[in-house]
């Protein structure tokens, strides 16, 4: 197969060029030179940003083109124009952030999606981001017609993962000590290792097909407890997991999600009980948690050395998830409330 990737040098990207290239296919790569201009060696590398010149793609067909890196629906209508009749599938790399809301778990492709008041915004926010990622889906549906596959991500999770949510729990159980957990361990949570989908996309893209796909993980539910469990067992036994309630996490202005990574509130827990059936049924498989948080505690170690010596490359990583200081004030408070009484 002739596969044209659009973003191939980070996470999802650079996982698909490299199981593509495994698997015997020929991969073009699209992207502006900037990560990891030394990897892939083997594939061809068309330098270019997808929001200036794009005259490098103007030779050459491919079977199919996975598209990971388009926000706004003028890049999908601009790439459209620019390979009609010289592509054969287009996958559009969505996220499940399009829905219009989570209020019921269970919910599927066939649920509603967000609108924006100013669809000509290109603006990308917290406030815009799904909406503008369904607009880029309708975009590419009118471009590609039944050619077109639509894959909406859960969390991706693993090596090379350059948000550091996921990878923040692992750095901090390693730091060992009282970690600060959060809210209801039975709390449900998503993600799917990049790995797998990535595998997932080439597999559609081998058999041609189109539609619309929930894709996040694991196959069977995982509560919040199950896995920050699993990663103290494996990583570090040492470490003793303290749970905080909710109410108290909030009312002390603890931030969901950003503070404390993959932590939802008990209203929000819909985000996290996505059906996925659709995307299992056509072959999505999901490796092992354990192997997920081996592979990642030990690419994040890696990583963490080539900070350290400066030779790490690429742009940098953002800051995530509680300062030391924060936590253990909040676990201070914690322990300190009139209604510890011994903890």
């Amino acid at each position: 197969m002739n596969l044209l990737i659009l973003g191939g040098t980070r996470f999802l990207g650079r996982h698909l060029a490299e199981q593509a290239l495994a698997r015997g296919h020929r991969v073009t790569l699209l992207h502006r030179g900037r990560s990891g201009p030394g990897l892939f060696p083997q594939a061809e590398h068309r330098i270019a940003d997808r929001d200036g010149d794009l005259s490098a793609l103007d030779a050459g067909t491919w079977d199919a083109a996975i598209d990971t890196s388009a926000y706004v629906p003028r890049q999908v209508r601009k790439m459209a124009e620019r390979l009609a009749g010289r592509v054969g599938q287009y996958q559009l790399v969505s996220s499940i952030s399009v829905y219009t809301t989570f209020d019921a778990p269970g919910l599927d492709e066939n649920a509603s999606v967000q609108t924006l008041d100013d669809p000509a915004t290109e603006a990308v926010t917290g406030e815009t981001y799904g909406g503008l990622k369904a607009l880029c889906e309708a975009a590419a549906q009118q471009g590609f017609g039944t050619r077109c596959l639509v894959s909406r991500p859960g969390l991706l999770v693993g090596p090379h993962d350059p948000t550091g949510r996921f990878t923040w729990w692992l750095q901090r159980l390693t730091r060992a000590g009282e970690v600060l957990a959060p809210g209801d361990p039975e709390a449900p949570v998503q993600f799917i290792d990049a790995r797998d989908a990535a595998a997932w996309m080439l597999l559609q893209a081998e058999r041609g097909s189109a539609g619309t796909f929930n894709l996040t993980g694991p196959a069977e539910p995982l509560t919040m407890g199950g896995l920050l469990e699993a990663a103290r067992r494996l990583l570090a036994p040492q470490a003793r997991l303290r749970w905080l309630d909710e109410a108290f996490l909030l009312a002390q202005g603890v931030a969901p999600w950003t503070e404390l990574p993959l932590w939802l509130p008990q209203g929000q827990w819909g985000l996290d009980q996505v059906s996925i059936a659709r995307a299992l049924a056509s072959g999505l498989t999901c490796r092992p948690l354990a192997a997920t948080l081996a592979d990642t505690a030990a690419w994040a170690a890696e990583a963490a050395r080539a900070d350290a010596a400066g030779t790490v490359g690429g742009p940098p990583r953002p800051a995530v998830g509680l300062e030391a200081g924060r936590e253990a004030a909040l676990l201070a408070a914690w322990h300190g409330r009139p209604s510890a009484a011994g903890g």
